[in-house]
């Protein structure tokens, strides 16, 4: 096993890479405006914090994408925007010439043939060692819970504390608490994706003939569409956390 950043990827690990986001996220979190526009400068201006753990067959076991930002006020300030924001940021403060002094996690994806044997929490160790080769002072990610989308309309301030056999019941939130991570708050409009009502008639594959809340596959809480003003939105909530 071995690990590599974003520049050091052929076009087979390259392929492999973006096969498993694709297959990851539902598809209302692949057609977000936010990623579309950012994610190839967040992979062009911070390649070596785009981390890729591999296996001696050179396949793509896992991968996290990290992005750099200057962060210097108490973590109840993070905002509300959290993944958005995120990004955002990192871009923002990179295209100003500002000094980061914190990473932020966007995503850890572990691929379908490698699950469950504990990679990502080996990935988790190895971007708190990036942190720390870095010099940067804080580690936050706005995670996002792996089995909320079998509660979408139950709030994120009252799932996050459902509990099985005495354990906190999400496997993502419980790994990142065993990795070290503390919980800061939730990030209520974490994710955003809004559309036309053609744009999500395409995106859920029916017609839309009312305004109301709909569910789609996948979605940790549900699309709120008005007919009348031809408008459709998705707010993901997420939790903000820290490895400091």
């Amino acid at each position: 096993m071995q690990y590599l950043t974003f520049s050091d990827l052929d076009a087979h690990l390259l392929e492999q890479y973006r096969n498993a986001i694709n297959f990851a996220f539902p598809e209302v979190i692949l057609n977000s405006q936010t990623t579309k526009k950012y994610w190839s400068r967040l992979e062009e201006y911070f390649p070596n914090t785009q981390l890729f753990m591999i296996s001696e067959g050179n396949k793509l076991i896992g991968f996290m994408n990290i992005v750099p930002i200057f962060w210097d006020q108490p973590f109840m300030e993070l905002p509300d925007e959290g993944w958005d924001w995120l990004i955002k940021k990192g871009i923002s403060d990179f295209e100003s010439g500002i000094q980061p002094n914190s990473l932020g996690g966007l995503q850890i994806v572990v691929t379908q043939e490698f699950q469950g044997q504990g990679f990502s929490k080996l990935l988790i160790a190895r971007a708190k060692k990036v942190k720390e080769d870095l010099g940067h002072k804080n580690f936050i990610i706005p995670i996002r819970p792996i089995l909320k989308y079998k509660f979408p309309e139950m709030k994120m301030k009252n799932y996050m504390s459902l509990q099985e056999n005495g354990k906190i019941m999400d496997p993502w939130i419980r790994t990142h608490l065993e990795s070290g991570a503390k919980i800061i708050k939730v990030c209520e409009k974490s994710m955003n994706v809004i559309g036309d009502i053609h744009f999500w008639e395409n995106l859920l594959d029916i017609k839309i003939i009312k305004s109301g809340t709909y569910m789609v596959d996948g979605a940790l809480n549900p699309i709120k569409i008005d007919v009348k003003n031809n408008f459709g939105e998705y707010r993901e909530e997420n939790i903000w956390i820290s490895y400091t």
